[in-house]
């Protein structure tokens, strides 16, 4: 399923602009959504945008991302699946951080999950924008 305001990529795989790195939001909430693709865009970044793991995976087919932001908790299927398919299903190999929410203190052990299969950070929402560019820029500085 593709989202409507996504364009639909040339044959093979598909960058964004040149010059400028490509992240791949995953979130069920479209406000979040929305706020991480401004934010990232007011800072340079090209920003494409997946509802669940399973939109985001037919997305990674044909495009080329740098890092993958992923919320951990959401319906068809969840951040820990999706960063486990990102391992199997995906040549690309782009950064990843790891969001949960405050409501899903409790699930600790899901954030624990999501270092252990391939995380390279891990963020609280809710979390200001400064701590979700430093995140961005040390997941980005791995791969340099």
């Amino acid at each position: 399923m593709r989202p409507a305001s996504l364009p639909e990529p040339a044959n093979g795989k598909t960058d964004m602009p040149p010059g400028r790195k490509t992240v791949l939001v995953v979130d069920d909430e479209d406000d979040f959504r929305s706020m991480v693709r401004d934010l990232l865009g007011l800072h340079g970044f090209n920003v494409i945008e997946a509802r669940d793991g399973i939109e985001a995976l037919a997305l990674l087919r044909n495009f080329k991302v740098s890092v993958v932001l992923t919320d951990l908790f959401m319906w068809r299927m969840d951040g820990i699946e999706l960063i486990r398919q990102l391992q199997k299903v995906t040549r690309q190999k782009p950064g990843v951080i790891a969001v949960t929410g405050a409501v899903h203190i409790g699930h600790q052990s899901s954030a624990t999950a999501a270092g252990v299969l391939g995380a390279h950070e891990v963020l609280m929402k809710p979390f200001t924008a400064n701590q979700l560019l430093d995140s961005l820029n040390r997941v980005l500085s791995l791969s340099a």
